[in-house]
Order: C-alpha cells, then structure tokens, then sequence
C-alpha cells in the first residue's frame, strides 16, 4: 500500500493555500503549505505507530521521523510527487530480510523496533576487560539512505581500567534491550556505506556488524 502527496495550484487569495492530497487514491483537501508525520499517517488511516516513508521521484526512500514537517510546495507538484508509504511495508520487509543475513554469521543476534542485538561479540584485544561482549546497533530512521551509527556495549567495559576515546555512558539514546548501555562513536569508513535496493548487492547491517571488529582491535 502507498499514498500520493501531490501539491496542486495555489487557489483563492495570496493568503489561503488549498492543496489535493492524494491518499491512497482518495482526493483528500488540505489548506495548509505544511504537513506533520502524524498529520498523513492519520489521513491515511494508519496507526502513529506505523511510520510513513516519503519515496522521492527517483525512488530513494527516506522515513519520516516523529513530528517531521513536510513542506508542500504549489505549483511544484505537477513535476514532483511525493510519495508515502507506511513503514510496516519496505523499510520492515528490508530489515526482516537483512535479519535473515546476520543470522547467517550470528545465529543469536534479536531484532527489537529497528535495533539489533548480538549477545557474544569478540573483543580481539587483551586490553579489553571482557573477552567478549553484547553489542547492539541500530538502523536509524531514512535507514538504508541513512548509514548506522554508533557500537553499544552493556556499561562498564574498559580499556586497561581506562574508560577509551570517543566513548561515553550513559546514553540518551537508549537500546531497548536490559541493561545500561554505553556508546563508541563510529561508523564505517568514508565512502564505504553504499547501499542499494536490494541489500544482499550493496552494503548492509552485516556489514556493520562484521566491521565493529575493527574498532575494538584498535583498542583506547
């Protein structure tokens, strides 16, 4: 299922804008230049919980965040529709599928609203005070467009008694897993998140996941 947002010829006076929204085929009136995240999921007879994805006119996907404005442009929209689509539709189906590829290589690893979890994660260095550890990452909203960011780790693990660089705990953005949690700020090299429509082509969660490795040989 998608819905069709396509900003129509400004009507009336300078100072009263009308736009046709189409929702799922359905002529929808809407008198102002802006439109939240929950405004369409509403319109469109979603729960808020489900998300809207916004798919430009070249078919890059990006997902709305919660409280998002969108700006409706006049006149613009007979060149450009925008498009959405509730995010239980592609954006869950590509993690279900990218679910299925991590647990070719970590058998263990569990899925929670968007974040992933992999219980036993090598250390691969002595300095480490654990041999192994939880790790958990997240695909953020816009997810694939938007590469990962950041290795969570259960509080506490430290690098010869010394808390390591670009490192911090507590986190406000909290894993909904048990457990306090801690964050490393990284990311894959520049250049190399490239992602493509079908995740098994381009890079992918996998990808992410085999390259926190990197980081904790790297040590402090």
């Amino acid at each position: 299922m998608n819905s069709e947002t396509q900003a129509v010829t400004q009507h009336g006076d300078d100072h009263q804008q009308h736009f046709i929204l189409d929702i799922e085929g359905r002529s929808v009136p809407w008198s102002s230049p802006t439109i939240t995240t929950e405004e369409i999921a509403t319109l469109g007879g979603w729960t808020s919980g489900d998300g809207v994805i916004e798919v430009d006119a070249d078919n890059v996907e990006r997902t709305l965040t919660p409280g998002e404005i969108v700006h409706l442009k006049p006149g613009h929209g007979f060149s450009k529709k925008v498009k959405f689509t509730r995010g239980d539709n592609l954006y869950e189906q590509r993690l279900s599928t990218e679910l299925e590829m991590l647990r070719g290589r970590y058998p263990d690893v569990q899925m929670l609203s968007g974040w992933f979890r992999i219980p036993i994660y090598p250390t691969f260095n002595d300095g480490w005070n654990r041999a192994a550890t939880a790790v958990a990452f997240q695909a953020q909203a816009g997810y694939p467009a938007t590469q990962p960011y950041g290795i969570y780790v259960p509080a506490g693990l430290r690098f010869k008694d010394a808390m390591a660089t670009n490192y911090q705990e507590p986190v406000a953005n909290r894993p909904p897993f048990e457990g306090e949690w801690g964050m490393f700020s990284w990311a894959p090299d520049g250049g190399a998140w490239r992602p493509t429509t079908d995740p098994r082509a381009g890079t992918n969660l996998l990808n992410f996941a085999i390259g926190i490795a990197k980081r904790f040989k790297e040590g402090a």
